[in-house]
């Protein structure tokens, strides 16, 4: 006898083991919670999900209420999670990740054309992009493009098929333990050394120098970007606390590079980078021998890129003599 449900001849659907539909509380809820117990912090992690202050706190009020336990505590802006709040996060987080790099991957099987590179302002106009035509005839057909961004460790790898970035021994060694960047890997390919350059002009009618400590004669050009490293050149080169002529601040080092070509005073460059200027004379550099830096420039590629052909020919272009 056929059951009472099936009719005209039609089978029951069979039963499939684990069917059940998933009992999840809704995303929101799990982003604001995450990003709040990941950061300790309402405050940035409104930032980072560019929400209000309220909205995290509500969203973590509703998930508290969807699970009926208490997940962090709260004195005044202080912000700590509960023990049931502490056990749930690292699975959170984990989950989150692995939607993030499965999302990515398909945004990558639909461009299979193309390559996003993230750099900052300084490498891609000083370095990459005079050198990207090389890498461009090595691939005929692919579209690349070069995203810039100012932040240095604030953003997500797994949004780039290649990121760069310049980092010191101790910078390398914490990356693992930042959510998202636990699985991306990485190679060292150009160092970070800097040393003074500026307009030939400016040394002329008797304001050349001889020693660094002639530099409190000129004026000297700043990043915001880079604010540390007059002061790193100058302790290095004993010339500890000098007070030159004139201080000119601006955005980012390629900048006030510009600026030392336009005359305007003495800028700290990579000379790796400025080949061409120094070649043509349009900068000299008084201290070629003085060069202060440790850190490196590294190309970073996501899990998801792991084994990505252009992803991984990029990367062998970058670390190239």
């Amino acid at each position: 006898m056929k059951p009472a449900h099936a009719k005209n001849g039609a089978s029951p659907a069979p039963a499939m083991a684990g069917s059940a539909p998933r009992r999840l509380p809704p995303l929101n809820m799990l982003r604001a919670f995450e990003a709040a117990g990941r950061l300790l912090s309402v405050t940035h992690a409104a930032r980072e999900l560019s929400v209000t202050q309220s909205a995290v706190s509500h969203q973590i009020k509703a998930l508290e209420e969807w699970l009926g336990v208490a997940l962090v505590a709260r004195d005044g802006r202080r912000l700590a999670l509960t023990t049931p709040g502490a056990a749930l996060l690292p699975g959170i987080t984990s989950a989150l990740d692995l939607m993030a790099q499965s999302t990515a991957g398909i945004e990558r099987l639909t461009r299979r054309n193309t390559l996003v590179v993230n750099a900052t302002s300084t490498l891609a106009s000083q370095w990459l992009i005079p050198r990207l035509s090389g890498f461009c005839a090595q691939m005929p057909g692919l579209d690349v493009q070069l995203v810039t961004t100012v932040g240095y460790l604030d953003f997500e790898p797994a949004q780039y098929d290649v990121s760069i970035r310049c980092f010191a021994d101790a910078d390398v060694a914490a990356l693992p333990d930042r959510t998202g960047w636990r699985d991306v890997s990485l190679g060292a390919f150009l160092p970070d050394q800097l040393t003074p350059m500026c307009s030939p002009a400016l040394l002329a009618g008797g304001r050349s120098v001889k020693t660094p400590k002639d530099l409190a004669r000129l004026t000297l050009l700043h990043s915001r970007s880079t604010p540390l490293v007059w002061q790193q050149w100058l302790e290095e080169a004993g010339a500890p606390g000098l007070q030159p002529a004139g201080d000119l601040v601006f955005d980012h080092a390629h900048l006030s590079v510009q600026a030392a070509i336009q005359g305007l005073g003495v800028a700290l460059g990579n000379p790796r980078f400025m080949g061409e200027a120094l070649a043509s004379g349009l900068l000299v550099m008084p201290f070629a021998e003085l060069l202060s830096g440790e850190k490196q420039y590294y190309w970073l590629r996501p899990a998801r890129a792991a084994q990505d052909p252009v992803s991984m020919a990029f990367c062998d272009w970058l670390s190239a003599p």
